[in-house]
């Protein structure tokens, strides 16, 4: 009888622990219905959040949302950072985007309509290149790196980020927006 007891519970044991990590798996996957969470950050310093600003976004289970703001964004203050710092935007979502660039524009125009701003001047695209976050040997976020180049001048930034529909995770494109000033 005590035999059996043990043999149970060893059993009942590996059973929670298999549980536990399955579910700290799925965890580690992407099963997050909203988009992701981005951070505009220099080093390891959060310099301010990064708003979905446009695009679509499509959840496992077949429904979507569609960001449309009718060409008005919304960016916060400025932070002002050195000519040529080398920033980047943080994606909290362990798949890897299919797709990624970042725009500056010079101005940004209020809209009282919309009660926002549009961006104004020419858009420029910033050369970037996509790097992994990884905490315990797991890719938990990407981050999207550029270089803010001129001095004295504002970047309203739009970065663009697209992942690939997969099976169980949410996917889409959308455009996070930003905002700073090289002195």
């Amino acid at each position: 009888m005590a035999r059996t007891l043990s043999t149970v519970l060893a059993s009942l044991a590996l059973l929670i622990a298999f549980v536990l990590l399955a579910t700290s798996e799925v965890s580690a996957a992407s099963s997050d219905r909203n988009p992701p969470r981005a951070t505009l950050m220099k080093y390891k310093t959060s310099l301010q959040p990064s708003y979905v600003g446009g695009g679509q976004w499509y959840y496992p289970d077949g429904g979507y949302v569609i960001f449309d703001s009718f060409g008005v964004f919304y960016f916060p203050k400025a932070d002002e950072v050195a000519q040529g710092r080398r920033l980047h935007v943080r994606f909290d979502k362990p798949e890897r985007p299919n797709f990624f660039e970042v725009n500056a524009f010079p101005k940004a125009n209020y809209d009282k309509g919309f009660g926002g701003n549009r961006t104004a001047g020419n858009k420029r695209e910033l050369k970037s290149y996509l790097k992994p976050v990884k905490r315990d040997g797991q890719t938990v976020a990407w981050e999207v790196f550029f270089r803010v180049g001129q001095s004295d001048r504002h970047y309203y930034l739009k970065t663009a980020v697209g992942w690939e529909k997969k099976r169980g995770t949410a996917y889409g494109r959308l455009v996070y927006t930003s905002h700073v000033r090289t002195r």
